[in-house]
């Protein structure tokens, strides 16, 4: 065994499942978090299958938009928890866990400004969704 070898990465197939898993947690949709790392949504689907490597620069932009340490993807040991999806509480949740207190405080002012009017809003929402199953 070379001396290369002994130091190369080799868990992709956990790395891709441990990415897979902070992303879905957290709401992202593969398409929306393929543009946030600029990579392409094949390349993202490649890599949550452990099919494709990624380099260090796009290592820390995965870490920085799902907010997790780099070597929790690389490295951590508990797959138990990996899901296939989440409840909308359970994904505001995790996104709450991983803000600082500046960005709480803006997520607590998006929602006081839009707690009065989320009637309305579901209101809304449902008349969008009822017209497009009709066509």
């Amino acid at each position: 065994m070379s001396r290369t070898d002994r130091y190369e990465y080799k868990d992709w197939e956990g790395f891709g499942k441990r990415t897979k898993y902070n992303r879905l947690a957290i709401g992202l949709t593969k398409e929306k978090f393929a543009d946030l790392i600029h990579r392409s949504e094949n390349y993202v689907s490649e890599l949550e299958k452990g099919n494709n490597s990624c380099s260090v620069h796009t290592l820390h932009q995965i870490s920085k938009v799902l907010k997790v340490p780099s070597d929790s993807l690389l490295y951590e040991e508990n797959d138990v928890y990996i899901k296939d999806s989440y409840s909308n509480k359970e994904i505001l949740k995790n996104i709450i866990d991983r803000c600082n207190e500046e960005e709480l405080e803006v997520i607590k002012d998006l929602i006081v400004a839009v707690y009065p009017n989320l009637e309305k809003l579901t209101a809304k929402r449902k008349s969008k969704q009822n017209k497009s199953n009709k066509n």
